[in-house]
């Protein structure tokens, strides 16, 4: 029987083993768990039941080593060499000798925003283990200003600061990009007078947002420069547990992928915690430097008569000897957060080179189909469509569709049944993983007259199966200039601001034999329950930690131990365990220095 796990707080994380012994009795009828922590969670003082020995701490953590600040308008970016025995880091720093502030990061990266321009800071950073012992400081002086803006020299093609969410308005003629994402799961939230750049809420869990550019980039050929083309991207998306993905893909595809299965010439740059890929055909040059949550880095993906290289702040991370056979491409900027946690990403900056080019004069609004699967040529359509309303004032109007393909499915075959009209739908380019597809409205369907509503409205190809499944669909409307198509905002915007509190660390709890190695179902005897405390995916919030003062183990609704850990960002502790066959309930409550508190229960039986 595998270990059934409620999870109130959960992450992972590093450092700290240390051990105990504790027989646990099976069969009885466990009381329920103790009583729930008052809002300000007591100071937890060191605890342990008959039999349990609790884990010391060792060494103090090294001190951080080659410290470096990244100078730009209103912040610093830190970085450093990470610490033998370090958990997490606090950072420091000061303005004429008075404290500016503090925090605590997981990371070996952090961002220090709303500083002023042309002061000089003193910036300290301390690591710290999983009992909160912290090491002596490295320190370093930064200026915030200006930096270095020689990156943004020669994107021609398109360059845009988001200094407001309009270059995205979908529902306002000429906006620069197409912006998809599923609908409830991907918005606009406010941004607060300290962030910097796009803010974009990922919020189911598990979503990616992708912009598409309008214009596609166009390569230019020098004499005297080998380069083709480059796209510059300023973003923190590829933070702990997040991704980013820079695509060149030779049509207006809205997404491709996944990596095996992306369309022929579409170049692939991608970052994320396994490191940087070019694909096709991509090599490994060397490893990323620390990438922060909310901490913005410059990532470009450079085209020349040799291949393309992949660089984060400047420095090649990886490379591919494919030079594409294509004159123009639509770029894709995909970003996406760590799994299972609701995330804010910020894009500050993206463009790319080459001539610029027209920007398309079209609106855009959001339609539901009838059903999300596509159907196959002969399959019964249900009896939902959509109104004609915002066809009335365009002068064309397309629908464009992206899906998941199925085994087997012939995408050329694919049309949009539209109330009775069947419309071919060619793809953007042709992929067997996701494709988009795109459809012309007749103008028999354009201004006041004609059938309302339009029903059905679905998607049909041949040999379509169950994983044929559209992802987003739209009409791209061409308004009329006496008046535009009403229109649904898309993508949403919100009042949602960014966290101002600092997240606790989250805790999971894991079963193992005496030797540790993981146990699904232990058997009779020793076992060893692990404790894991992380604030890798928690520091998204705000780009900083709640510190954890200690946390408690309850066994079968008894707390059987209780650890201090000082204010540390985690740790991992492991308990061996003496057990005998029967159910058992393991919880762990992990309490802040403040008013954070989290709380794993699992439930699990031993043979």
């Amino acid at each position: 029987m595998r270990p059934r796990t409620r999870l109130l707080a959960c992450g992972s994380a590093a450092a700290a083993i240390a051990g105990a012994v504790l027989a646990l009795r099976g069969g009885d009828s466990a009381p329920p768990p103790g009583p729930v922590p008052p809002p300000r969670p007591p100071q937890v003082t060191r605890y342990a039941a008959d039999d349990v020995v609790l884990p010391a701490p060792g060494e103090v953590p090294d001190t951080p080593r080659d410290l470096r600040l990244l100078p730009s308008p209103g912040r610093l970016v830190v970085s450093w060499t990470g610490s033998v025995r370090a958990t997490g880091y606090q950072v420091n720093w000061a303005i004429g000798g008075q404290r500016s502030g503090g925090r605590l990061v997981t990371t070996e990266d952090t961002q220090l925003d709303g500083l002023t321009d042309g002061q000089k800071y003193l910036v300290e950073v301390r690591a710290v283990d999983a009992f909160g012992q912290v090491s002596t400081p490295a320190s370093a002086t930064g200026v915030p200003g200006p930096g270095d803006p020689a990156w943004r020299t020669g994107l021609t093609g398109l360059l845009d600061d988001f200094p407001d969410d309009s270059s995205l308005r979908a529902d306002t003629v000429g906006s620069s990009w197409h912006l998809s994402g599923y609908r409830g799961c991907v918005d606009l939230g406010a941004r607060a007078s300290t962030e910097i750049g796009l803010p974009i809420d990922l919020g189911c869990g598990a979503d990616e947002a992708v912009l598409r550019a309008r214009r596609p980039m166009t390569l230019t050929s020098s004499t005297s420069d080998p380069m083709l083309g480059r796209v510059a991207v300023l973003t923190d998306a590829a933070g702990p547990g997040g991704r980013l993905t820079l695509d060149l893909v030779p049509g207006p595809a809205d997404r491709v992928g996944p990596d095996s299965a992306l369309p022929a010439g579409t170049i692939r740059g991608e970052l994320d915690d396994g490191g940087a890929r070019v694909l096709p055909g991509g090599s490994f040059v060397a490893a990323p430097g620390p990438r922060g949550a909310g901490a913005l880095h410059l990532v470009e993906l450079t085209v020349s008569a040799t291949g393309v290289t992949l660089s984060q702040d400047g420095r090649v991370v990886a490379s591919s000897s494919v030079v594409p056979t294509w004159r123009d491409a639509w770029v894709l900027i995909g970003v996406r957060g760590p799994e299972g946690r609701r995330v804010r990403i910020h894009l500050a900056s993206a463009g790319f080179t080459g001539p610029p080019g027209p920007v398309p004069q079209v609106v855009e609004t959001p339609v539901s189909l009838a059903t999300r699967q596509v159907l196959d040529p002969d399959a019964i359509a249900p009896s939902a469509g959509i109104v004609r309303r915002p066809l009335t004032t365009a002068l064309s109007a397309r629908l464009i569709v992206t899906m998941a393909v199925s085994p087997g499915m012939e995408v050329s075959s694919t049309r949009i049944q539209l109330g009775t009209y069947s419309l071919p739908a060619r793809p953007a380019v042709l992929s067997d993983g996701v494709v988009t597809v795109i459809a012309d409205v007749p103008r028999a369907l354009l201004g006041a007259n004609g059938p309302d509503p339009l029903t059905p409205l679905v998607v049909r190809a041949a040999g379509a199966g169950p994983g044929a499944l559209v992802q987003e669909s739209y009409l791209e409307l061409v308004p009329a200039p006496d008046g535009s198509p009403r229109t649904t905002t898309q993508p949403a915007r919100t009042d949602r601001q960014r966290p101002t509190t600092d997240a606790l660390p989250t805790a999971t709890l894991t079963l193992g034999d005496s030797a540790g190695h993981p146990a699904e179902t232990p058997t009779e005897g020793r076992l060893v329950i692990t404790v894991t405390i992380s604030g890798v995916t928690a520091q998204w919030d705000t780009g900083a930690l709640e510190p954890v003062a200690g946390f408690q183990l309850w066994l079968d609704g008894r707390m059987v131990a209780a650890l201090p850990t000082g204010g540390t960002a985690g740790g991992r502790y492991a308990i061996p365990v003496t057990a005998t066959p029967g159910d058992h309930s393991a919880e762990i409550r992990v309490f802040g220095t403040a008013t954070g508190r989290g709380s794993t229960l699992t439930q699990f039986a031993v043979r």
